[in-house]
């Protein structure tokens, strides 16, 4: 059904009011919802402002950049170029986002070494969450699930608060939304996490508490 939302969000983002907040709305709406390679393509057309009166400012650009660099459409060298074209900070951010958010381990791992091993700031954290947790990529991210678990101890005894639980709540593996992931939890909280500070081991219930209605959604969608 997501094909056929992409479909009608993109024909809403092309008929409606231009220059209307609305249509930067759907516009956006249609750029996290594609589904196929034609779709794709049509982001890319968004990028290049195919759509009458829709103004792409720099913020929209990587907003574009980065739906199309989940789906495996972008080049290092395109990044790079943005980059360079708009180096701010919040272009800076942004560029992070988009190199956790390529389809491929590397960036994963570029991500939660980044995460575990480097004391960045609050909003680059936020940034690297963000291309690292992508919708579409969940079959991506099962290989990291272990990993998470493994290093929830460590992170929270070697770090502060802050970098701690958004390393907790930004990694839980929210979109491996399978019933393994349910269990793998309660084997952590129940084993490994079982004397661990109430804090920690709430966070990652209320993390838990999300998939689990993840979960029930799916089936309800099947």
């Amino acid at each position: 059904y997501r094909e056929k939302l992409a479909d009608g969000l993109w024909a809403l983002t092309n008929s409606c009011a231009p220059a209307s907040d609305l249509q930067l709305l759907i516009s956006r709406a249609f750029a996290i919802n594609a589904q196929t390679d034609a779709q794709t393509a049509n982001i890319r057309a968004l990028l290049n402002g195919s759509a009458a009166g829709l103004k792409v400012d720099a913020d929209l650009r990587w907003y574009f950049l980065i739906a199309l660099t989940e789906r495996g459409a972008t080049t290092k060298a395109e990044l790079d170029a943005e980059l360079a074209n708009d180096n701010t900070t919040t272009g800076n951010l942004a560029f992070e986002t988009c190199l956790a958010a390529m389809p491929t381990s590397d960036a994963k791992a570029y991500a939660l070494n980044k995460m575990l091993n480097e004391e960045v700031a609050t909003s680059v954290r936020t940034a690297l969450v963000a291309g690292f947790q992508r919708p579409i990529q969940g079959a991506l991210l099962e290989p990291f699930v272990s990993i998470y678990f493994d290093n929830l101890i460590s992170v929270w005894e070697s770090k502060s608060y802050e970098p701690a639980a958004k390393y907790v709540t930004g990694f839980y593996p929210s979109w491996v939304i399978k019933q393994s992931t349910v269990d793998l939890t309660n084997a952590w909280l129940n084993g490994a996490g079982k004397d661990s500070p109430a804090v920690l081991r709430k966070l990652v219930k209320e993390s838990q508490d999300g998939l689990i209605r993840a979960l029930k959604v799916q089936v309800l969608d099947k």
